[in-house]
């Protein structure tokens, strides 16, 4: 029951624990056996029915996330307290017995993490979760208790002041108003019952009869020890933990929650059909949806149960395979105590879609009937078996997704197999299950089509009338009638993987030659290492530690497509992809493909706006040959004039014809909007029209372009973490690099020009929700880049956020989730902005507009407190801390490659904490002032009401 929807929460009943096991045998092994928590978990329950579940995990260091798992939600209102479940979540943070008004948040916030990403909750239908994560290198001791006292006011001192409950109906009411479940279908799926009339948020009118005294009556009713777990999960000691717990919690009085149940996901009998008619579409997509009962998985018998079903469906989907039906079988958990079991079908008309479905239920009973071929289901087992995992699935796991577990087991009973006994039992049962164990699960599960049939259907205007339950049903009997046709099972040859010789030039050996290197660089603190060579190229390595022995490298150097004039963009603009689509010109396609997928080995060509270089990866062992390929790549790319006609007389076909991609934007207001963002803060570069340049495509001068820009060292740096020996490498790169001779020739591109808009825009698209208005105000402006100036950037932002929440959200109550990030680039140009977004009532813009220009003259006039800086700066450090470990290859790829394209250095970066802490409420009032115009800002909004002084957009 592994989560798989995010806008919909697991539910397990009674019904679910009493699903037949298949009879698997596992060899020394009791079937019935609990599968174990993650080793080193304590689990206990106090007398009053407070169970907790702790584990030590220094995953990240220094770090401990805390869960309060409430196992209440929306189902559990009465129809006068609709909306309450998630309106109780909002007043656990408003104020507590020992942390009053808003305290609880600006105490966490004061150790360095932030509202709403470290420290939030969420509501559904069966539960009320509540997270943070607090720090613990400075006074562990005293950020714990003080974390214990929160959950313990949580679950017995929450606050109910009539006046922050009026406050927060705003808030939940502008939640509410931009609540999108992106499933066109979700009414349909969710079936009828508890769960289609208790909403987690509730409705409109649900939210304004909210009182405090209804508040209190689900509050002192649901939230009783019986029904909560506490989940620590971090940098701990295990043991003094429980302790706290028993100390702090065993005074909670015990209650039973009278009334308490587990609710089932119900459907009506039959057939029901629901259909989205899409003008753009050119097919129809048909989605057959049979609820059945999922597995819970908490013995060694119940994952094999699971596991059979995947296997199952495997051998389904190689048998549609073999017999050329189009049609996709799956299952996964829904929601409750309920899986569905999906068929999917395509067609351009209902001929084919109604004759697939039959064609393919015809199959699936042949299946039940018949089975599969010996060696055929051989095959499926064997393949299924190989990819089952037996390693140590925690290894370097985050805490949160140990705490993502623990909330899964806590809910649903899932445990999910960490011990590697127990995988290599489950492992040997699945390589003993027979024809008859998938024909009785198979039969199982489409029992249950007699209970209920939900039918999705993505229709487009060839369909015609909709599809009928009367054709469905029509369908599904003749798949069911139909004799089954003789299958003949053909085994694939297994092909003995050969190793590939490594091609000759892919093999040499360049000699070290130390002279190649000017001079060399070593950052002590961060363990980077930067080689300087002669002919221009840069080298940054940064070593680390994790097991997986993987070089991640990014090049790059200065110019892209933006360098390129009108009359040549087009002509050229798509060089990455055209050059990518072949190899080397030295080595046959074929054998460099398979002998890249052998070594496990990459390469692609970046090619930005303004920047040109490489992506890919190789193992530490290949590092030479690695390098070697680049070169070649950079010198003699193999040039697939074939595969390029064939892109080229399809585009001359197709040009003058509105794509499908224009028809969505079209369409599509929050693209539009995207799309004006892009060009108007220089991240696109627009360009005037130009008709019929398929024809003048020539891949000969695409090469050329691309070898102007690529055969030149000088300005080019190349990123490389991963798990090496940094001497090693460092004289591989020479070697191979080092031999590329100084371009002698400037290139005649350079970066274009561009203006930020010096005048204020406001600039209104459609919108599909009447009442709402979604915004965006940009605020930007020019900037020096440097590391001492982006951390500048960084921190206004985060000031900004502090009084979009602290003003428009909490104290107006206008909006529910205000957003504000940062898009700065210090190379070409030197700019950046700020893009504050968010949804509101029509009715209240004038006001947010007002508020919004308030909230930044005061910055510009008054000094930032000390002590709201110094929490922020601690975020800062706590957030690289985490992020840039001596696990995380990537993550140091993406920051040094980031922090030098914007023009920031090494050395700034070996001195972070330093530069952060050397910036003043005095410096950052002046970047205020100096650096965002007042006068001159961009508003682009989603709203069927025009804002006052809008301007047009010619």
């Amino acid at each position: 029951m592994r989560r798989n929807n995010k806008n919909l929460y697991k539910y397990v009943s009674i019904a679910a624990i009493l699903i037949a096991a298949m009879c698997v045998y596992i060899p020394g092994y009791a079937q019935s056996a609990p599968i174990s928590l993650p080793k080193g978990t304590v689990e206990g329950y106090l007398p009053n029915g407070l169970h907790y579940l702790i584990l030590k995990n220094a995953v990240p260091a220094s770090r401990v996330e805390f869960r309060l798992i409430m196992r209440v939600g929306s189902v559990q209102e009465t129809e006068n307290q609709k909306g309450c479940a998630h309106f109780l979540e909002h007043m656990a943070f408003g104020g507590t017995r020992h942390f009053p008004k808003r305290s609880l948040v600006s105490y966490l916030e004061s150790k360095g993490v932030k509202y709403g990403i470290d420290i939030n909750a969420f509501t559904g239908y069966d539960r009320t979760i509540y997270m943070f994560a607090v720090p613990t290198d400075h006074g562990q001791e005293a950020v714990v208790d003080s974390s214990l006292l929160i959950i313990r006011d949580w679950l017995d001192g929450i606050s109910f002041l009539p006046e922050k409950v009026e406050n927060e109906k705003g808030i939940i009411l502008e939640e509410l108003r931009s609540y999108d479940l992106n499933d066109e279908f979700y009414q349909l799926k969710i079936g009828q019952g508890v769960f289609g009339n208790h909403i987690p948020l509730g409705t409109a009118d649900d939210i304004r009869k909210v009182t405090p005294q209804v508040l209190k009556e689900y509050y002192n009713k649901w939230y009783t020890p019986s029904l909560a777990t506490l989940v620590v999960v971090g940098d701990i000691s295990p043991n003094e933990i429980e302790a706290k717990i028993k100390a702090g919690f065993s005074s909670l009085k015990k209650r039973v929650a009278k009334d308490f149940r587990i609710y089932p996901l119900e459907y009506a009998k039959g057939i029901q059909i629901s259909e989205v008619r899409d003008s753009l579409r050119n097919h129809t997509k048909v989605e057959l949806m049979i609820p059945h009962p999922c597995v819970v998985e908490r013995t060694i018998n119940d994952a094999v149960k699971k596991e059979t079903g995947r296997l199952l469906l495997r051998a389904i989907t190689q048998r549609f395979r073999g017999r050329h039906i189009k049609a996709d079988l799956s299952d996964s958990w829904y929601l409750s105590d309920k899986n569905h079991l999906v068929l999917a079908v395509e067609g351009n008309d209902r001929s084919e879609i109604l004759s697939t479905i039959t064609t393919a239920v015809a199959e699936l009973n042949c299946l039940i009937r018949e089975g599969w071929d010996k060696e055929e289901l051989a095959d499926v087992r064997t393949q299924f078996c190989n990819q089952l995992a037996e390693g140590n699935p925690d290894d370097a796991r985050s805490s949160i997704y140990f705490c993502d577990d623990f909330t899964d087991y806590v809910i649903s009973g899932d445990r999910y197999m960490t011990a590697l006994a127990e995988r290599k039992q489950l492992k040997e049962a699945m390589l003993h299950v027979q024809n008859n164990d998938l024909q009785l699960l198979l039969k199982e599960w489409l029992t249950y089509q007699k209970q209920a049939m939900l039918v999705a259907c993505n229709s487009h205007p060839g369909l015609g009338m909709p599809l009928t339950k009367q054709e469905i049903a029509e369908a599904w009997a003749e798949g069911e009638r139909a004799e089954c046709i003789p299958y003949t099972y053909v085994r694939q040859e297994e092909k003995e993987e050969v190793p590939v010789e490594t091609p000759a030039c892919l093999a040499i050996r360049p000699p070290f030659d130390a002279t190649m290197i000017a001079h060399i660089n070593v950052y002590n603190e961060m363990g980077v290492r930067e080689v300087k060579l002669k002919n221009g190229i840069r080298l940054i390595m940064k070593p680390t530690q994790d097991s997986d022995s993987t070089l991640y490298l990014t090049s790059f150097a200065p110019l892209g497509t933006s360098s390129l004039s009108d009359e040549e963009y087009p002509l050229l603009e798509g060089v990455g992809g055209y050059i990518d689509m072949g190899g080397l010109a030295k080595v046959d396609g074929q054998i460099l493909s398979e002998y890249l997928f052998q070594k496990e080995m990459s390469i692609t060509v970046a090619m930005e706006n303004h920047w040109h270089g490489f992506m890919g990866m190789s193992s530490t062992a290949n590092a030479p040959e690695f390098f070697n390929l680049i070169y070649e790549k950079i010198f003699d790319p193999e040039l697939k004039y074939e595969d390029f006609e064939e892109i080229r007389q399809g585009l001359m076909q197709n040009e003058g014809k509105e794509t499908m991609l224009e028809k969505m934007l079209k369409r599509d207001s929050g693209r539009q909007l995207s799309a004006r963002i892009n060009e108007l803060m220089g991240a696109s570069i627009m360009r005037p029209s130009i008709r019929s340049f398929a024809e003048r495509l020539n891949l000969d001068s695409i090469a050329g372009f691309y070898k102007k820009l690529y055969t030149r060292p000088e300005g080019t740096t190349y990123v490389v973490c991963g798990s090496f020996n940094p001497d090693s490498l460092m004289r591989q790169f020479v070697s191979v690099f080092g031999r590329i001779p100084v371009s002698g020739n400037t290139v005649q591109y350079s970066y274009p020009s561009f203006e930020l808009p010096d005048k204020t825009l406001i600039e209104g698209f459609p919108n599909d929700n009447e009442t709402q208005t979604l915004f965006d105000y940009l605020l930007y402006g020019h900037y020096q880049p440097c590391q001492k100036n982006t951390l500048m950037l960084k921190l206004m932002r985060d000031v900004i956020r502090n009084r979009l929440i602290s003003v428009l959200r909490e104290r107006e109550s206008l909006v529910y989730s205000p957003y504000i990030s940062l898009f700065y680039e210090g190379i070409p140009w030197g700019t950046f902005y700020f893009d504050i977004n968010a949804s509101a009532d029509n009715r209240n813009m004038g006001q947010i507009d007002r508020l919004l220009k308030e909230i930044l003259q005061r910055l510009e006039e008054e000094e930032v407190d000390i002590q709201e800086l110094q929490t922020i700066k601690r975020s800062f450090l706590l957030a690289k801390r985490e992020a840039l470990n001596e696990k995380s290859p990537a993550a140091w790829r993406t920051t040094l490659v980031g922090l030098l394209k914007n023009g920031e250095s090494l050395a700034d970066f070996e001195q972070y904490e330093q530069c952060l802490d050397e910036i003043t409420p005095v410096e950052l009032r002046k970047a205020f002032k100096e650096w965002i115009d007042l006068d001159n800002y961009v508003l682009l909004y989603l709203s069927n009401n025009k804002l006052k002084n809008e301007t047009t957009n010619d």
